[in-house]
């Protein structure tokens, strides 16, 4: 997903929060739908076991304390009046990704946007405030996943020794960037096509990896790199005394083709007629109608803070289309057969007369 976007664009993506959400989709599919999110992931795992992982990785976190913060949370909001989930997927959604059931009334578009919105908000710790812009009148449910991470480097990088040095942008220009330093021992490798060093977070359960390529050319590296490279890399990881400069830097992304990425990965019938969703509801009606991802990431002398939230929308085949003139609108009265206009006009504020 990130060698889609323009190699001179910041990116950075949540892949536990797009495939926590994409799981969720996974344990309502069924038939060919659900073999072609399991196929997607590429690992030769069922669907049971890829749902198994995901609980005990919820349970993992659910029961971790202390630093570093890695908070992950979700939500099903859906409008009770013109759709209804099985109970038993209710429960399912709970005991494996502890997802919370929430009602909502989406004809009230400000109060549902407000809610979903705001729980993001308030799962991200402010850093994504907004992440649906509207609700169409045919959306009837929303999987909501939301991220957040706080970890504080196991040592700090002196913040007096941050400057401004020279940082070479993909184009051959030249800017300043304030970049951090270090001299000390770090797990690191090299070899003819990538230098990759280790930063540790305090409690040592998770680490962030830097990977530059050697001869520049960052698309190459992306365009062929997986799980398995990166465990190879891992392995040959070495401890040694380096000094190491590392640009300070905040990005923050939203991916609004998210349906075409996983459509890529063979990804199809979900977003079409053919989804069959069907241990989701009653009614095999449910087709995904948009993924969501939005990020944030901030890498400091203190160490990392990073939010990601990722939401899938469905709509009802089934349920009639709606029109909602909530907002400025024209109307005419006509004869229908002559289609004389007896009137016609806007309402523009119906508060006023």
């Amino acid at each position: 997903m990130i060698s889609n976007e323009p190699i001179d664009k910041n990116v950075v993506i949540s892949p536990i929060s797009i495939s926590t959400a994409l799981n969720m989709v996974l344990l309502g599919a069924d038939g060919n739908s659900a073999t072609e999110i399991v196929q997607a992931y590429g690992e030769y795992l069922t669907a049971d076991e890829l749902l198994a992982d995901a609980r005990n990785f919820n349970n993992w976190l659910s029961t971790r304390k202390g630093n570093p913060v890695i908070e992950l949370s979700n939500a099903i909001f859906y409008d009770v009046a013109r759709f209804n989930l099985l109970p038993a997927h209710i429960s399912e959604l709970n005991r494996n990704f502890k997802a919370e059931e929430i009602n909502a009334d989406f004809s009230n578009k400000t109060e549902s946007l407000n809610m979903i919105n705001g729980r993001v908000n308030t799962k991200t710790k402010t850093r994504i405030p907004t992440i649906l812009k509207s609700i169409n009148p045919n959306e009837v449910m929303f999987l909501v996943n939301a991220l957040y991470l706080k970890a504080d480097w196991l040592e700090d990088f002196y913040e007096r020794g941050t400057s401004d040095r020279n940082f070479t942008l993909t184009d051959g220009r030249v800017i300043q960037m304030p970049m951090m330093f270090a001299d000390r021992l770090f797990n690191n490798y090299s070899n003819e096509e990538v230098h990759v060093v280790q930063l540790p977070y305090k409690g040592e359960e998770i680490s962030m990896y830097f990977l530059k390529p050697i001869d520049g050319d960052l698309q190459e590296l992306l365009a062929d790199f997986s799980t398995s490279k990166f465990a190879m890399l891992k392995e040959k990881l070495t401890n040694e005394e380096i000094f190491i400069s590392l640009r300070k830097f905040e990005v923050e992304y939203e991916n609004k083709e998210m349906v075409d990425r996983l459509k890529d990965f063979g990804i199809i019938d979900i977003f079409s007629k053919q989804a069959n969703l069907s241990q989701m509801s009653e009614k095999d009606d449910l087709i995904i109608s948009r993924v969501i991802h939005k990020t944030f990431l901030s890498v400091s002398e203190k160490g990392t803070e990073g939010a990601a939230a990722t939401v899938v929308g469905a709509i009802n085949t089934s349920s009639p289309p709606r029109a909602y003139f909530d907002s400025p609108f024209m109307f005419i009265i006509a004869d229908n057969v002559t289609n004389n206009f007896l009137f016609m006009g806007r309402v523009s504020n119906p508060k006023e007369k």
